[in-house]
């Protein structure tokens, strides 16, 4: 394997000195723009504020559960990572496809590591609820979209891993998820992204 760097004066070809591992290290000292020992957790010259590492998890399951008056785990959504900086921020995207009879009456939160993050505690109070898509009542068909995001601030140590949880409290209610009440209704699926920002 090769890399080729170019500048306005010419360029420089980097080349793997092994047959069998494509792997280029670049010498330390004056004029490194990244070192690194291979998995990320060793990089430097990265500044505060930039992205280190992007996680996912498309969840694609159409079930039911119940949503009781104190947080509990949305079935599905929740993810780990494991931080590859010191003192990192974690921004949490979430995107869950569903239908509830009262959405109104239950409001949702993240959990790290089983501890809520940037909410008061309390059963109604949360850091998003879901939209409806229908101006009526509709407990069977057209479902509804909860989408936010947020960010932690953990003091993370690297290679220590973190998860993050959707749950949902208030008034004890069914969530269908990635469905809707009907079997005919609309179907969809639903998403938790974790991005590890440099601090």
């Amino acid at each position: 394997m090769s890399v080729l760097i170019k500048n306005a004066t010419g360029s420089t070809e980097l080349t793997s000195t092994s047959a069998t591992n494509d792997v280029i290290t670049l010498p330390s000292g004056t004029g490194t723009l990244l070192k690194t020992d291979g998995d990320g957790s060793g990089l430097t010259g990265i500044g505060a504020g930039k992205m280190l590492q992007v996680v996912n998890l498309v969840y694609s399951t159409q079930s039911s559960m119940t949503i009781a008056a104190t947080d509990t785990a949305i079935t599905g959504m929740n993810l780990s990572i494991t931080p590859v900086g010191a003192g990192s921020k974690f921004r949490i995207d979430v995107r869950l496809f569903g239908e509830a009879p009262t959405t109104y009456n239950h409001v949702f939160n993240i959990h790290r590591d089983g501890v809520r993050i940037n909410s008061a505690a309390g059963n109604f109070n949360g850091l998003a609820m879901a939209a409806i898509t229908y101006e009526a009542s509709d407990n069977s068909t057209t479902p509804e979209m909860l989408d936010f995001s947020t960010v932690d601030s953990t003091g993370s140590a690297v290679g220590t891993a973190i998860t993050y949880t959707l749950v949902g409290s208030g008034f004890s209610v069914t969530q269908w998820i990635n469905r809707c009440f009907s079997v005919s209704g609309e179907t969809g699926v639903s998403e938790i992204i974790i991005t590890e920002i440099g601090a």
